[in-house]
């Protein structure tokens, strides 16, 4: 099996995430993806996250419709800092050698992985693949950490959204409308 592994705060999930991972599924033939939001990012301040139960249910409410995209709770659970090459390792355990681990990154990532817990060692044990990104080009650098994957783009971010709510702005046709009712019930983005 060729499994994807993408992570993210996803504060929200949005319809970009899942085209992208949509995109990438198809274009790289691999036969499931698993979200996997994070607890405890390190390169993001954790006093601006939602709730890591927040994040979790609105990523399993917007993989209801893909039967194969899956959820992990792997690094809500684990103690720490989130640590890519961590969880990279956790999978390729789980998963035996005998599938083929995929760590899907944006090329807008690829300039800022020197700065990652043993980078160095994550793109040896790991085949990245790097998803176009609007207004980023992949370098001859990126090129030699994994295989660039052009995909559809939609200009919709996370942050876009957070703003959307707050100004009193819907955030329909962005997020499935599951995540939508879920960002209402919950009055999340509020302030």
């Amino acid at each position: 099996m060729k499994i994807g592994l993408l992570g993210g705060t996803f504060d929200p999930i949005h319809l970009g995430h899942l085209l992208a991972a949509e995109d990438i599924m198809k274009l790289c033939r691999l036969d499931k993806i698993i979200f996997i939001p994070s607890a405890r990012p390190p390169h993001k301040n954790e006093k601006y996250l939602t709730s890591a139960k927040d994040r979790y249910k609105m990523v399993a409410l917007a993989l209801k419709a893909f039967p194969d995209f899956e959820i992990s709770d792997y690094e809500l659970k684990k103690a720490g800092k989130s640590f890519s090459i961590d969880t990279v390792r956790y999978f390729k355990a789980k998963y035996s050698e005998k599938n083929k681990i995929y760590f899907i990154i944006g090329a807008d990532i690829v300039e800022q992985l020197s700065g990652w817990k043993s980078w160095k060692k994550l793109i040896k044990e790991v085949n990245i693949l790097i998803m176009s990104r609007p207004g980023f080009k992949v370098t001859k650098k990126a090129k030699k950490i994994g295989t660039p994957v052009e995909i559809r783009c939609v200009d919709v971010s996370s942050s876009g959204i957070r703003e959307m709510i707050r100004k009193g702005l819907p955030p329909a046709f962005m997020v499935p409308e599951t995540v939508e009712k879920y960002i209402y019930e919950k009055q999340l983005y509020r302030n």
